[in-house]
């Protein structure tokens, strides 16, 4: 009889899944200027633009998503200017559909700029990202993100095409 009760209770109650609400994992990314539209001039930039890095997320919904990277910028053919880039970005997961899911981030990002031995050189900026992005399978991440250099909204739209910005495309793997 308590067997037969036991078997009972298994099959009637409803098992949960615990849902995960931080991650971490590499982040690699390009990087090219939002006033290039010559294939030849983005080309080149995907060559010498990039950054490698880590990134850390909580929440689920709604979430913060720190990150560390190491960046370099060709600046001609000679020269490279390396950065330290710390971007700090609150997101909003608004599509989930399982496999993939939709998200919107924006938020500041720190850079110190390195010199040619690695050191802190000593020029720092702080500017604004705003971003898109689609995650993959729950542990693929991809973002593709417009860094604001103005102050205001009206002066970065004003000048989109004489002070250039960056363009970034990255992707991540969201690890427990």
């Amino acid at each position: 009889m308590a067997s037969t009760l036991v078997a009972q209770q298994d099959s009637t109650s409803t098992t949960h899944v615990k849902k995960h609400k931080f991650w971490i994992g590499p982040k690699f990314g390009l990087d090219v200027s939002s006033t290039t539209t010559s294939l030849n001039e983005i080309s080149q930039q995907l060559k010498g633009n990039y950054q490698a890095g880590i990134l850390m997320q909580y929440g689920r919904t709604l979430f913060i998503q720190p990150e560390v990277y190491y960046a370099s910028y060709k600046v001609d053919e000679t020269t490279k200017q390396n950065y330290i880039k710390i971007p700090l970005m609150l997101g909003l997961k608004f599509l989930d559909l399982g496999l993939f899911s939709l998200h919107a981030m924006g938020g500041p990002s720190y850079s110190m700029l390195l010199d040619n031995k690695n050191h802190l050189a000593g020029a720092n900026t702080l500017t604004w990202q705003l971003g898109v992005g689609v995650d993959l399978f729950g542990f693929i991440t991809t973002d593709l993100r417009y860094t604001l250099n103005k102050k205001s909204i009206a002066d970065q739209v004003s000048d989109v095409t004489k002070n250039p910005t960056m363009l970034n495309l990255t992707m991540g793997l969201k690890l427990r």
